[in-house]
């Protein structure tokens, strides 16, 4: 049974609708769609009598400014309209954070992958098997990391990092229960929410590339795709080591399991929660990492991911491919809520809540001036 939303959230199903946030970057579609919208709209105003042009044209007006891809929102600085569930950013409070320290000089970061699996990645999760991880990273150091979330540490310096989700975690999972749960985070990245996941009571295995598995890049041409997996198997792993490094610091009881998100290890257990934290984009087969979870969660699946769906598209089940328009080769999928919504329920979670909220982010080659903050969703779909 669903319960009833939380503030800022929305169920679906029937025939609730409502749109995206139109201060996000316009994508082509919109715009193209919009386009035809408003030439159908004009020409069906020019058949009509002028007395009841007169009295439409208002409205229509009015309709067409709530829709169209890019505009701001009258009369908000944060660009949001009234009816459209998206807040404002929360606060952020200032605070020093610190980039890891460089290496010294001669030395290398710790990159563990890859590596040869057990047979059928099984194993990890036995006692023994942690213990064999564990030693992988004994002595990662601070410098060893690449953090993807901002973190904070026991001792109370701050890490930096491109997305920062301190303040803003409840929000970003959805407000699901946490406490007593089994939580299975599929693609954990530097840790954070891991930390913070366990902070609420929950017993998490994190999920993640690793041994020989190879990442998913699109074969856009021009590219070395071999050097490009090779170098983003490095980044994987010094990302791997922020995870680690905080499972030390913490005195963490969290666990890590690696292998393929498409064929998760049989020996992987049960889960009450799964969460997949803006990773759906990244994978060649979305649907299929989301199947290979439900099969092993009783509760609810947990999916964030970027909203990139003007008016009139975010509550339809849209798919848009190579998203960066050849940019970059992780940006495989734009998924819009609806598909979320639509594929979680093919799987047997049929009932979904919907929520927006604003995260911060600083992009890696223009973290000053290009800091920003971005419009995610996030679907809870229970069975």
């Amino acid at each position: 049974m669903c319960p009833d939303p939380g503030e800022g959230q929305t169920k679906l199903g029937g025939r609730d609708r409502y749109y995206a946030d139109p201060t996000m970057e316009p994508d082509p579609q919109s715009q193209d769609l919009y386009a035809r919208v408003r030439a159908a709209a004009r020409a069906a105003a020019r058949r009509l009598p002028e007395p009841a042009a007169r009295v439409l044209r208002p409205a229509a007006r009015k309709v067409a400014s709530f829709w169209q891809p890019g505009a701001a929102g009258a009369g908000s600085p944060e660009g949001t309209r009234p009816g459209l569930p998206i807040p404002p950013l929360r606060h952020i409070p200032e605070v020093v954070a610190i980039e890891p320290p460089p290496l010294p000089e001669g030395r290398e970061r710790l990159t563990v992958w890859p590596d040869t699996p057990p047979p059928g990645y099984l194993g990890q999760l036995e006692p023994e098997g942690q213990k064999r991880l564990a030693e992988r990273w004994a002595g990662v150091r601070l410098e060893d990391c690449f953090f993807y979330h901002r973190s904070a540490l026991p001792d109370g310096r701050v890490i930096e990092g491109p997305w920062n989700l301190i303040g803003g975690e409840s929000e970003y999972l959805g407000g699901v229960d946490l406490d007593g749960r089994r939580v299975l985070e599929l693609g954990p990245a530097s840790g954070w929410l891991t930390v913070w996941m366990e902070q609420r009571g929950a017993h998490v295995v994190g999920f993640d590339l690793g041994w020989d598995v190879q990442p998913d890049l699109l074969p856009l041409p021009g590219l070395d795709l071999d050097r490009m997996r090779a170098d983003h198997i490095r980044t994987v792993s010094h990302v791997q080591n922020a995870w680690w490094f905080l499972q030390h610091a913490y005195g963490l009881t969290a666990e890590a399991v690696y292998g393929s998100i498409y064929d998760l290890p049989a020996d992987i257990g049960r889960y009450d929660v799964s969460v997949f934290g803006s990773i759906l984009l990244h994978l060649r087969d979305p649907f299929q990492a989301l199947h290979q979870a439900a099969q092993r969660t009783d509760e609810a699946i947990v999916v964030v991911e970027p909203l990139r769906h003007g008016p009139l598209e975010a509550y339809q089940p849209i798919v848009n491919f190579n998203i960066t328009r050849g940019g970059s080769p992780n940006g495989w999928w734009g998924l819009s809520p609806g598909a979320v919504v639509d594929m979680l329920g093919v799987l047997g979670f049929p009932a979904a809540t919907l929520s927006f909220h604003r995260q911060p982010y600083r992009p890696e080659n223009n973290p000053v001036e290009g800091a920003t903050s971005v419009i995610n969703y996030t679907v809870v779909a229970r069975r």
